[in-house]
């Protein structure tokens, strides 16, 4: 369970490269939505020694924070810009680090790719301590507005680049080149602007077409173009079709690559339905899908899904700030060496799903939805309006970790990013608390002090556990944190008998909060 959150943002003192004396053309009436990435490494001779790095598009600037933990602890914060006249357009919507790869690991640089809407892709170099800053190539669009960009994270390391009018461009990221064209791109015949697309690895990429009989479409990529590969039907899966719009709708996709059911890149995934189902597919396997995740008590669209560590993925819901966590171990889950195409398969270049409706449908273990409302800080040198001081209740667009064995996930939220670490009591409060205060960054509140500082404030959380899909008789009952120094003894006890760390309150009585029998129509 989550005992952390802090709400990031820039500090006063952060170190600006480049141009920051802007002249805006436009009014913007909405926040940014926040591309994140980030990792991190271990560079010295103890488990201590670590170097994390985070990264996220804030409107047209990039945001960079870099922590070293260790025997040369230290942070920095870091605003770039080159951009003097600015406007919607200009903001970055897409961010990927390259310094944890070996060929761009250096003591003073961080490599990164970044994308703007009006279609401007480059790899740059940053010196921290130089301040400075250099274009390394570019990622050639020729005038189409972008809407985002992907890099596998496989051997062979390709960008996607999804534009505005649904076509998707790939590039070799290993070229040499200055100014990188695209060795393929791939145009979907009749799918609209606005569907969603993914690239699953660098040999598959996915496509929402918006129909009910071949709604994904996924395609093998090679150094030859893209052709068909497979498709995915909605009226193969196991829902009634009443709960899917007229044009199906998948919101995003995550592949499980680094799962252990995982077998090629790309061939085991998940996606978010618009039927406020999240399921999981494999591709080795002639069925439509495998498992289904919903959480009955909320009936917001997903807007975000992230692989968390081994075993678990979470879902950013698109309204009340709302970051659902699923488990991928079931009591009776499928064995992935029993989703094998059968032998008499035939090697189809398009094959599609003409399974039957799944019957015995795989029920996956109840989890915990998350609030991470928080009141958001001002703007520098602002004073705090009505409007800021209200607490959030938005989309979760985008969420990132720094490795797959790392307990931080980052959740951008409109204007801001939220530090979510996953620790438990004995971290926050055993004989090693020192440790992990300085390598999660936890900052637990263990005193009455209050800090009005946006940067470093923890967030008190609340959140729910999920009853059974099929369960409209549990209420779902609303749990909050609370800060250490309220708890005492007789909180302490209670951890070993109800799993839940201290921070959490108990709950004396069921209470109710969102009955489910209302939810349902």
């Amino acid at each position: 369970m989550p005992s952390s959150g802090v709400l990031w943002c820039p500090p006063e003192s952060a170190t600006k490269i480049g141009s920051h004396e802007v002249t805006r053309r436009d009014n913007p009436t909405l926040g940014y939505r926040p591309a994140i990435d980030s990792y991190e490494i271990w560079n010295g001779k103890s488990w201590a020694d670590r170097k994390e790095v985070l990264a996220w598009g804030a409107a047209n600037q990039l945001v960079m924070r870099i922590k070293q933990t260790g025997t040369q602890a230290h942070e920095k914060w870091i605003q770039f810009n080159d951009i003097d006249h600015i406007s919607s357009y200009d903001d970055i919507c897409s961010v990927h680090l390259l310094s944890s790869e070996g060929q761009y690991q250096q003591h003073d640089t961080e490599h990164l790719i970044f994308g703007r809407v009006r279609g401007d892709i480059a790899q740059i170099a940053i010196s921290p301590s130089k301040e400075t800053y250099e274009y390394q190539r570019r990622f050639l669009t020729h005038g189409l507005r972008l809407d985002k960009t992907e890099i596998s994270n496989d051997t062979d390391r390709t960008l996607a680049a999804h534009f505005e009018n649904g076509s998707i461009a790939f590039y070799d990221t290993a070229t040499e080149s200055a100014d990188i064209e695209p060795f393929a791109r791939y145009r979907p015949e009749g799918v609209s602007r606005n569907k969603y697309s993914k690239l699953l690895s660098s040999s598959l990429v996915a496509v929402c077409t918006g129909e009910v009989h071949d709604t994904l479409s996924i395609s093998k990529l090679t150094p030859d173009g893209v052709s068909p590969y497979r498709t995915i039907a909605a009226d193969a899966l196991d829902t009634d079709l009443t709960s899917l719009k007229s044009k199906v709708n998948i919101s995003c996709i995550e592949p499980l690559n680094k799962h252990v059911l995982s077998g090629s890149p790309g061939e085991v995934f998940l996606t978010a339905w618009d039927d406020y189902t999240v399921r999981l597919h494999d591709l080795r396997s002639p069925k439509p899908s495998e498992v289904a995740y919903k959480d009955v008590s909320d009936l917001n669209p997903i807007y975000s899904l992230h692989a968390f560590g081994h075993n678990h993925f979470l879902a950013g819901a698109g309204g009340e700030a709302i970051v659902k966590i699923f488990d991928l171990r079931m009591c009776n889950t499928y064995n992935y060496l029993d989703a094998q195409t059968p032998k008499s398969r035939p090697h189809n270049p398009e094959l599609k799903d003409q399974t039957a409706k799944t019957t015995n449908r795989i029920a996956p273990r109840n989890g915990f939805s998350l609030f991470l409302s928080n009141q958001p800080p001002p703007p520098f040198g602002q004073p705090p309006n009505r409007r800021q001081w209200e607490a959030y209740r938005g989309p979760i667009y985008t969420m990132s970790t720094p490795s797959p064995s790392s307990p931080t996930v980052y959740a951008g939220i409109v204007d801001g990013v939220v530090r979510l670490d996953f620790a438990s009591t004995d971290d926050l409060t055993g004989p090693r608390k020192e440790w992990f205060e300085q390598n999660l960054d936890l900052r637990v509140n263990t005193g009455q002090e209050f800090s009005t500082d946006f940067n470093t404030s923890t967030l008190n959380l609340a959140g729910y556990e999920r009853p059974d899909e099929d369960d409209l008789s549990t209420t779902s009952v609303l749990r909050r944190q609370r800060e250490f120094w309220k708890t005492g003894p007789a909180d302490a006890g209670l951890e070993s008998g109800t799993g839940w760390d201290r921070r959490w309150e108990h709950l004396e009585e069921p209470g109710a909060w969102r009955r489910q029998d209302e939810l349902v129509h």
